[in-house]
């Protein structure tokens, strides 16, 4: 027999997996984003950590979503496990919800370390770009202190032909 306190638990628990869908739907889509973002080779930082704390909210917000529903899978586990038959309806909507959100993520984790390895050559471009400027700026450092050494104050460029 169906208690309808369950029946109300797992009809929040299954919102609660449509929310947490439609999130990793927008993380998917944010992720993408700083694909784009790392594609570019004009690297916009601020925009890609913009991005990031787009997703650190999202991440928050997931987090609570699986709270709250580790809290409502307590309150009716012992009841889905000996009376699964009556909720079937219910328990295979969890499973299919379930299984989308475990796709997207894994989706999600492979998108991440694409971004992880383009990142990795963004930065190590930039050192790069730091280090050609120090050798430029101690070959100019270099340069001046050569030509500095060539001319002592009181010295003339100019010969006096007349005298």
């Amino acid at each position: 027999m169906r208690d309808s306190e369950k029946v109300t638990y797992l009809n929040i628990m299954i919102d609660t997996l449509k929310k947490k869908e439609t999130l990793l739907s927008k993380l998917k889509a944010t992720t993408l984003n700083q694909a784009v973002i790392l594609e570019k080779d004009d690297f916009d930082a601020d925009n890609f950590d913009r991005t990031i704390d787009e997703k650190q909210s999202m991440i928050d917000e997931l987090l609570k979503f699986d709270e709250g529903f580790m809290e409502l899978y307590n309150k009716v586990k012992d009841t889905l496990m000996s009376d699964g038959k009556d909720y079937a309806a219910e328990i295979e909507q969890v499973k299919a919800y379930i299984k989308k959100q475990t796709d997207l993520s894994v989706e999600l984790q492979a998108l991440e370390e694409k971004n992880r390895v383009k990142l990795s050559v963004h930065l190590s471009k930039g050192r790069q770009k730091g280090k050609d400027f120090r050798t430029s700026s101690r070959t100019v450092a270099a340069y001046y202190k050569t030509m500095s050494n060539h001319h002592q104050d009181g010295d003339s460029y100019f010969l006096d032909s007349k005298k």
